[in-house]
């Protein structure tokens, strides 16, 4: 840059990075022998470029020395050329010995050569290392044999309006409750079956999915994407097969029903909401099958967040749409999520409330007002594991 004489309240500031910053305060604690003065002055400045000039200097010391004598050597080996003689002839021998005078060391390009291949064979191994973790990590499941799907007379019953309501829990081999839906997989263990809605069961045939041979059904656990609101007081998780045919048919008693009859049951779409402002569908009156339009003053059924939250549990969902929604499910797992009032600060204090925000004891959960809690044990671990199969990505064991 140019420099000029600085003037009457001209000031000069020096800028610099983090590190040369650290250079100037060690350099000015190694040389200073007066009292520990943070502050920097413009002499410790021109301590640092001069420490950093010479040490630049002895760096490149042996770089220049040794370009200085390979110039020399090549000076040495043309002085018997004569350029200004036109007759000077380049023979195959002069060529030789110039080529010879002007080589380089060998042992320099040995040394390099090493270097680099060795640090080629480093970073090979680093390659392979990582190819191998990355296999481990996403190994693919072994080869198996698809379920052939079946349609129940009794899932076909679910449509009728006319006829009387179905005993779900006498029909055992068509409907379950929820949990039957990890048996054969590593989640039947930690699900605590018990903990679950009565009201939320699944078909038999959304459990089935593969012919088992006593293998983990982890990778093969259906994607909970189509419910039956049955009469509205029960949700069936129904496979796609199942769905498919339903559609038809409640389509076709929808349209013989009289228009002032109101429509119980409804098959619904359900999505994981997996990213913000994401619609889950399921509680969108105009897309259900068939339709929930207002008629005759009669409101369409929307599923309870009491309701909600165990679906949402079960299909991975990432995201809340509404405080209340995010309210319902911590009440239902049993956690107190931040920011915390001072009442619950000092109960985190006093050990009543986990690191994770889950409450263990249900007397410390009814003094804190969390008491929705339908889990006994701390269930995080269970939805962090059932969060990364629903959505195969890894996921935090905190998110709040």
């Amino acid at each position: 840059m140019r420099m000029t004489k600085l003037g009457k309240y001209h000031w000069l500031t020096f800028w610099s990075s983090h590190e040369v910053d650290q250079q100037i305060r060690t350099l000015k604690h190694v040389t200073s022998n007066k009292s520990q003065d943070e502050t920097i002055h413009l002499i410790d400045i021109i301590r640092w470029v001069y420490e950093n000039t010479q040490q630049a200097t002895w760096d490149g010391l042996h770089h220049w020395s040794t370009q200085s004598l390979s110039y020399q050597q090549k000076v040495n080996a043309f002085q018997h050329v004569q350029w200004a003689n036109s007759e000077q002839q380049f023979t195959f021998n002069l060529l030789q010995e110039l080529a010879t005078h002007c080589l380089e060391p060998e042992w320099i390009k040995k040394i390099l050569a090493s270097s680099s291949d060795e640090e080629q064979q480093r970073e090979l191994q680093r390659e392979v290392e990582q190819q191998v973790e990355e296999e481990r990590q996403h190994q693919r499941p072994i080869p198996v044999s698809p379920q052939k799907p079946k349609l129940h007379d009794a899932v076909k019953q679910l449509c009728s309006v006319d006829s009387s309501m179905l005993d779900l829990e006498s029909l055992t081999e068509v409907f379950r409750r929820i949990p039957f839906a990890f048996n054969g997989s590593t989640f039947s263990q930690d699900c605590q079956p018990s903990s679950w809605q009565k009201n939320i069961w699944i078909s038999t045939e959304f459990q089935k999915v593969i012919k088992t041979l006593g293998e983990s059904l982890d990778p093969f656990l259906r994607p909970p994407r189509w419910i039956v609101v049955y009469r509205n007081q029960h949700v069936i998780f129904v496979s796609a097969y199942e769905a498919n045919w339903l559609i038809n048919q409640l389509k076709t008693e929808f349209s013989m029903k009289k228009t002032d009859q109101s429509f119980t049951t409804t098959l619904r779409l359900l999505l994981p909401r997996i990213k913000h402002d994401q619609s889950i569908l399921v509680n969108t009156p105009t897309l259900t099958i068939p339709p929930s339009i207002v008629s005759h003053g009669i409101s369409p059924f929307i599923i309870p967040n009491e309701w909600l939250v165990k679906l949402l549990i079960f299909n991975g969902t990432l995201y809340f749409e509404t405080v209340d929604e995010q309210e319902a499910y911590c009440q239902c797992l049993g956690v107190c999520p931040k920011p915390r009032t001072k009442i619950e600060n000092d109960a985190f204090e006093s050990g009543w409330i986990l690191v994770d925000g889950f409450i263990p004891q249900e007397e410390h959960r009814l003094l804190l007002q969390k008491h929705g809690c339908r889990f006994t044990a701390n269930p995080l671990r269970f939805i962090q594991k059932l969060i990364e199969n629903r959505n195969a990505s890894h996921a935090p064991r905190t998110s709040h």
